[in-house]
């Protein structure tokens, strides 16, 4: 017979992994889910686009953005994704002189905190991808001309289906 103690510590795990779950980690301090008040709540300085971006194939469009934000040393704007009223995606780029070492040391960063990247993408720029629960990180560098390049870090949540909901 399994002890009540058991029984309520068992549920109360399966609690909190299912809560955590369910509020997956997008951007630090975000979370799939969020309404635009809360990530304003969060970023009080986040705004209104002048000119919101969308996302293909209707999947978010940009409510919110972060002019300048920096990260080891470098400046990116933000922008916050929502579908149906629930953030999806947050897109961090920069554009200006990125150097290739730059990339590397975001990627060592990534690989630091989620481990090696399970997909990797080379054409015109370098791609590399992590998953992380159902979170999926993008690191991409995509150099323009001489020193000047793209950097760009996204976290996108993948949007719920009906399926979802059983």
């Amino acid at each position: 017979m399994i002890k009540p103690t058991f029984r309520i510590a068992g549920w109360a795990l399966a609690s909190l992994l299912a809560a955590s779950l369910s509020a997956q980690t997008l951007w630090p301090g975000t979370a799939a889910g969020m309404k635009i008040e809360e990530v304003q709540k969060v970023f009080p300085e986040a705004h209104e686009p002048e000119n919101a971006a969308e996302l293909p194939a209707g999947h978010g469009t940009e409510l919110l953005e972060l002019d300048q934000t920096v990260i080891v040393g470098h400046t990116f704007r933000v922008k916050f994704f929502f579908h149906e009223g629930q953030l999806v995606h947050v897109a961090l780029s920069e554009t200006g002189e990125i150097l290739v070492k730059d990339f590397e040391k975001f990627r060592d960063l990534l690989r630091a905190k989620y481990g090696l990247e399970y997909s990797t993408t080379s054409s015109d720029s370098i791609q590399l991808d992590w998953k992380v629960i159902r979170t999926v990180i993008k690191l991409k560098w995509t150099p323009l001309r001489g020193n000047l390049a793209t950097l760009s870090i996204t976290y996108e949540a993948p949007i719920p289906t009906e399926t979802d909901r059983l």
